[in-house]
């Protein structure tokens, strides 16, 4: 799914606050470290359990440091060896597989991707009850990847599913992420009225156990109404946040972002015929990503949004740049604001079947991978009389 939708959903952490000119320090463990943690517990046939959790802490360095490809050798890597305790550990090798999925939509690997969150869902659902939490949330995870993919009828069908186990498992708040997601499809295959229509009627439920589906639903309403020049239902949204308290901003308009080639909010080509000849001028997609690190301010205004860090061509950056600085969150009570660092990758689906051609190729439409680096800190301590 777009990245927006999941900064939509998901509220920004909290950082401390920084005074002006002072450096942020972000900490961590080196690569060498987590690889030479990882090579030992191999060679000493450590624990399938510990096996997991080095692979995952050295998958997730190499990623960060943009080396994909290495984590993602890692990661598989790893599952031969702990695939065949899926039914001892299925938590772990579950972990494992979402993982390795993760990292291969940023290579553009869909097929990898797909299959990976399928593998993974099914080691939950195996072990675990229809109404357990962790089988939900893995269904969710489930649909969001054939929504990334344009699959959207298969997307609803899941969120469906997961929104009435959710209800009858005392889960609203499961409930309410699904109904909400499954009403959004609508948008990304370009039915805003249909969309509008499922999230009014979930935002019309005021009730305590669909609060998380109702201020989601706010969220969403508003984004489509800024889209198209109304802004009542974001100071409704506001309103209803300040009554909240809140101290972490939540996304409720980004202008739109337009990238050579267009920005795909799912990969229509996909499975289909495509010929080999429109990809001879394609682009270069080899791990290009940028880091950019920016400010919120309380009143919910983006400031200082730059590149932290980057791999490859940076012609994309800047209307990405512009994009983030331009997006409008929920004011907060926090007074020196907060920090993000996001991770976004230019990428672009592996297509499985090109006319005329046994090389692969790549699809033309353009996938921006968003993966949040912002750490949750622990709270600072309290200043000094």
């Amino acid at each position: 799914m777009t990245p927006l939708l999941f900064l939509l959903l998901t509220a920004a952490p909290a950082a401390p606050p920084v005074a002006a000119g002072q450096t942020i320090v972000v900490t961590g463990n080196r690569i060498s470290d987590t690889e030479k943690a990882l090579r030992e517990c191999i060679a000493r046939h450590c624990p399938p359990k510990e096996d997991i959790q080095a692979t995952l802490a050295h998958a997730e360095n190499l990623f960060v440091a943009g080396r994909y490809r290495d984590a993602r050798g890692v990661t598989r890597a790893s599952i031969g060896r702990n695939h065949r305790y899926r039914k001892e550990l299925p938590v772990d090798v579950s972990d494992l597989y979402r993982a390795n999925g993760r990292i291969a939509v940023h290579l553009g690997e869909g097929q990898d991707y797909e299959l990976s969150t399928g593998i993974m869902r099914g080691i939950l659902g195996d072990a675990f009850g229809k109404t357990d939490a962790k089988v939900l949330m893995a269904d969710v995870e489930w649909a969001d990847m054939y929504a990334s993919m344009g699959r959207f009828d298969r997307a609803r069908e899941l969120y469906d599913s997961v929104a009435a186990r959710a209800a009858k498992g005392a889960r609203p708040d499961l409930a309410g992420i699904a109904r909400v997601r499954s009403a959004f499809t609508f948008e990304l295959q370009g039915e805003t009225g249909a969309a509008q229509r499922a999230l009014h009627t979930i935002a019309a439920d005021a009730s305590e156990p669909n609060r998380i589906g109702r201020l989601s639903a706010l969220v969403l309403l508003a984004r489509l109404d800024r889209k198209h020049g109304n802004a009542s239902s974001s100071n409704e949204l506001v309103e209803v946040m300040r009554s909240l308290h809140a101290k972490k901003p939540v996304l409720i308009y980004a202008p739109a972002l337009d990238l050579p080639h267009g920005l795909a909010e799912g990969d229509a080509a996909t499975g289909q015929q495509v010929s080999a000849i429109s990809m001879l001028a394609g682009n270069n997609f080899t791990e290009r990503w940028v880091d950019i690190g920016f400010w919120i301010t309380p009143q919910g205004k983006v400031s200082d949004a730059e590149v932290l860090r980057s791999h490859g061509s940076l012609d994309w950056a800047g209307q990405l740049l512009r994009q983030i600085s331009g997006r409008i969150y929920t004011p907060i009570e926090e007074p020196g604001g907060t920090y993000r660092i996001e991770r976004y990758t230019y990428t672009a689906r592996w297509l499985r079947d090109v006319t005329g051609s046994h090389i692969r190729q790549r699809s033309p439409n353009v996938q921006i991978e968003y993966l949040d680096l912002t750490n949750e800190p622990s709270p600072p301590p309290a200043p000094a009389p």
